[in-house]
């Protein structure tokens, strides 16, 4: 059986990067960066003022000081937008913050240093020559490129991408995630409860809402009995996806029937089944598709489970496959607050723990229900605590791997 560092490994090795697609700015926060951004004008684009004050020449303003001011005369003025007169000997002209320097200055006087009396500026510091003036091209040269591509845009990106006239922007597409949820026993929301074994799904729609905070399309294929034609029927369904989710049915009972369907039906080729983790051992990994450029996660059917083997296998491959460069959850070492124990040390254990930060340090609080089926202890975690083979105890005070799937601590 794979350790976990093997499984995910194996998958990411097998995870390519998804096509290209053109968008709009307005739509591209969040996305990766497909194509390098490079400037089409220097920036500032000429020397600019940089806060309001006298635009003046630095040899008219030697030697002054508050008891011997240099005395100016005033002229015209420089607005950001418009192109301002030639300054010339003995006069200052008055300059807004952004507006261009013009011609003859090689200084910006800051209001706060001068007094102005009828059509006279008293200037009551000298300056070095040069303050207060942003530098044409201070900021990056005409052909700098600006953002690399890979990146993740953020709000500074969109800023750039605006001011260098880029209305649209090759990204790295978003995947489409099938889900198909399997078992007789499985209904949907609003349908009606008529035997004491039925459940409601919880793993179609904390799947769909993980999908689709990852960033990706997540696509409800449906949900499928344990009847062979009603799972290769949903299967046929998903051809037209780049990834394929299904929850349930690859464990070793005899209705655990998806692992030999995705292989007959999407000629999925199968990596693995089978990882050293609890909860999530039963995982299905494999790819498909023209040039096994597609992904297949067989996801055991448990709540827990499910949404565990999500965050540590199927949202790196999604990452990875929409172009991020950080495609793992934050992981950092937590301080346990209290004992641990358990009774089976042969797999690597993902335990919900409550991570919070106080006086230097990360603490890590561990739910005393673990079982693979209580989605309340994922409502109440806010990551998951690495527990490794081989270790049976831990004790109160002892370090842990965390890895956070909610950063809000």
């Amino acid at each position: 059986m794979l350790r976990y560092e093997e499984a995910i490994e194996i998958i990411l090795k097998n995870t390519k990067l998804i096509g290209k697609e053109k968008i709009f700015l307005n739509d591209a926060l969040g996305r990766v960066l497909a194509e390098d951004v490079i400037a089409d004008r220097d920036n500032p684009p000429a020397d600019n003022s940089g806060m309001d004050g006298f635009a003046v020449r630095h040899e008219d303003i030697l030697g002054a000081t508050e008891d011997n001011p240099a005395v100016l005369t005033l002229y015209g003025e420089s607005k950001a937008g418009d192109l301002p007169p030639k300054l010339e000997k003995g006069y200052a002209i008055p300059i807004y913050t952004g507006a261009l320097i013009p011609q003859g200055a090689d200084t910006v006087i800051q209001k706060e240093l001068t007094k102005v009396e009828n059509s006279k500026v008293y200037i009551f510091k000298e300056l070095k020559k040069g303050s207060n003036i942003r530098q044409k091209a201070g900021d990056y040269k005409k052909g700098d490129i600006l953002i690399k591509s890979g990146k993740t845009i953020r709000p500074a990106e969109i800023g750039i991408l605006s001011s260098v006239n880029k209305p649209t922007v090759y990204v790295y597409q978003k995947p489409k995630v099938g889900i198909i949820t399997t078992g007789d026993e499985i209904l949907d929301i609003a349908e009606p409860i008529t035997k004491e074994s039925q459940i409601r799904t919880s793993n179609t729609y904390s799947l769909y809402a993980q999908v689709l905070q990852t960033g990706a399309q997540p696509v409800i294929i449906g949900f499928a009995k344990d009847k062979p034609e009603d799972i290769k029927d949903k299967l046929e369904s998903a051809k037209n996806c780049d990834v394929l989710l299904t929850t349930g049915g690859v464990s070793v009972g005899e209705y655990d029937l998806v692992k030999d369907f995705v292989k007959e039906i999407l000629k999925v080729n199968v990596h693995f089944w089978k990882v050293a983790i609890k909860p999530g051992k039963p995982l299905v990994f494999g790819t498909w598709g023209e040039k096994d450029e597609k992904l297949f996660f067989g996801i055991p059917g448990n709540p827990v489970a499910s949404m565990v083997v999500f965050e540590i296998f199927v949202k790196p491959a999604l990452k990875k496959m929409m172009g991020y460069q950080k495609v793992f959850n934050p992981t950092f070492e937590a301080i346990l607050t209290e004992d641990f124990s358990r009774k089976s040390a042969d797999r690597m254990e993902f335990i919900r723990v409550s991570v919070e930060y106080k006086d230097g340090n990360f603490f890590a609080t561990p739910f005393g229900k673990q079982g693979s089926n209580i989605l309340t202890g994922m409502v109440n975690a806010n990551g998951l605590g690495l527990i490794d083979i081989d270790v049976y105890n831990l004790q109160k005070g002892d370090k842990i791997k965390v890895v956070m799937f909610d950063l809000e601590i």
